[in-house]
């Protein structure tokens, strides 16, 4: 809920921005959706998913999700992941947490009002989003990798292998094809210690292939068992520009021990 994004005022940000969605019967898809803005005094139109140039503009990103379109993601997230350690008797201040498409870092400040968390990392493949995260939440995260998780460097992985993951977890939107693909999240998925904690959603229901082969991807970890003491649950994601409510599957698990 709004009230729980406590660094950010996204309500006040929302009206001194003028915020408005733009909606058109032409604009079925997540990806196709567009808000606009007033900034520096021009009436500018945003593309929903172009993230890169949201973020030059400081807590316009956030006054659009979590003020104009009500998103919940974040602390539905946190919340539910907080109840999941309570019940396995997880101390969350052992965790190391390498959150991927961590944009301008919402589920991190998320987690952080949810429970003594101890590392967090965030990954992202814009240096916008990094730029964003320091400048709307400074001290948020202990540290920001900019990398393609399909392509990382050696010194992405290497920052990657001294943090140490026994966490990973997503909240930013999936599919579309323009969000990490299939192979991001196996790429993630690899780096997890075993036997720590995998947190996902996708949009359940959804035509478009990636997120169908999302659906599958995580199904999948599921039956075979490299995904154990798996909850999966249902959460409010946000309101579309057209005023639909859009819900999404989540998945939280633990990586098998040892196959």
């Amino acid at each position: 809920m709004i009230e729980n994004c406590s660094g950010i005022d996204v309500l006040k940000y929302a009206e001194a921005y003028t915020i408005c969605s733009v909606p058109s019967s032409e604009r079925d898809r997540q990806s196709d959706e567009v808000f606009s803005a007033i900034v520096d005094g021009k009436n500018l139109h945003f593309s929903m998913h172009n993230y890169g140039e949201m973020y030059k503009i400081p807590n316009l990103y956030d006054a659009m999700m979590y003020g104009l379109l009500r998103c919940e993601t974040p602390f539905a997230l946190a919340r539910e992941f907080g109840r999941i350690l309570f019940e396995h008797r997880a101390d969350p201040s052992t965790l190391r947490v390498l959150e991927v498409g961590a944009g301008s870092g919402a589920f991190a400040e998320a987690v952080r009002l949810a429970m003594p968390i101890g590392r967090m990392v965030g990954l992202d493949i814009i240096e916008e989003a990094r730029v964003a995260a320091e400048r709307d939440r400074p001290g948020i995260y202990d540290g920001y990798i900019v990398a393609d998780l399909c392509a990382l460097s050696w010194e992405a992985e290497a920052e990657i292998a001294s943090l140490s993951p026994n966490c990973v977890g997503v909240a930013s939107a999936t599919g579309w094809n323009n969000h990490i693909p299939v192979a991001g999240f196996e790429r993630a998925f690899s780096v997890l210690e075993p036997g720590g904690w995998f947190i996902f959603h996708v949009k359940p229901n959804d035509p478009d292939p990636e997120c169908v082969a999302l659906l599958q991807w995580i199904e999948a970890k599921v039956k075979t068992s490299y995904i154990v003491d798996s909850k999966r649950g249902r959460i409010f994601h946000r309101m579309s520009v057209n005023g639909e409510k859009i819900y999404y599957d989540y998945v939280v698990g633990r990586k098998q021990l040892a196959r």
